[in-house]
């Protein structure tokens, strides 16, 4: 994850592959849980140790963002802002297939204007239809997966959830997995750490393990 300091304008190809950060996220049977650690760097600078990378963009559905803050920060209230204004339009909630299909729009025809945001995100959630993980890149393109993992570490993180995942996790394993993946991510990757954030999206809502229940996950 970048700092907002960074220069949007570049013309390297390869500026996606240094979103330095690590998000996963993992279907298990009645929901899906999602992890971020909370380093934001600048080149080998590390600018933030305490940025949020999980953002919830209603009851049921939220964002990881990866890439350039500023960019991020503002798609997601963006996509906030108009999921809210559906809701109070229609009296009932888009659902997480909208809320992706609505993100990705966004993108796309910023790409098409030739000034794409330098994100790479994911919108997960719980719907009708099941749970979800949407993988969404800078040109507007989305895919509905399993598990995927997004920024530096997720080549790291991508051998945990490949080797872990199964159909029909339970919410528990659901957890320990992500927990698992983003660990090792942090264990190999300078651009990933100081922590991390989990939370799960089940029938309930969303609910955000505290510090001390990933610490018991994680040494259990």
């Amino acid at each position: 994850m970048n700092n907002p300091n960074f220069n949007r304008m570049t013309n390297d190809p390869t500026m996606e592959l240094k979103h330095g950060t690590t998000t996963v996220a993992l279907q298990f049977k009645g929901g899906v849980a999602a992890a971020a650690d909370r380093r934001a760097s600048m080149g080998t600078f590390v600018a933030s140790k305490k940025a949020e990378k999980l953002h919830e963009l209603n009851k049921f559905t939220m964002a990881t963002i990866a890439g350039m803050v500023s960019d991020a920060q503002y798609l997601v209230n963006l996509t906030r802002a108009n999921i809210n204004l559906y809701e109070l339009g229609r009296g009932y909630a888009p659902t997480t297939k909208m809320a992706g299909n609505l993100l990705a729009s966004i993108m796309y025809e910023q790409y098409r204007s030739y000034f794409p945001y330098w994100v790479n995100m994911l919108v997960i959630g719980l719907d009708d239809e099941g749970p979800h993980v949407y993988t969404l890149d800078m040109a507007g393109g989305i895919g509905d997966e399993d598990f995927a993992s997004t920024g530096s570490g997720s080549p790291v993180a991508y051998g945990v959830l490949e080797s872990q995942w199964k159909q029909n996790l339970t919410e528990e394993e659901g957890i320990a997995i992500a927990i698992k993946a983003l660990t090792t991510a942090i264990s190999r990757d300078s651009a990933t750490g100081d922590g991390m954030d989990v939370a799960i999206v089940n029938k309930k809502g969303i609910k955000r393990l505290t510090p001390e229940e990933v610490k018991a996950v994680q040494e259990a």
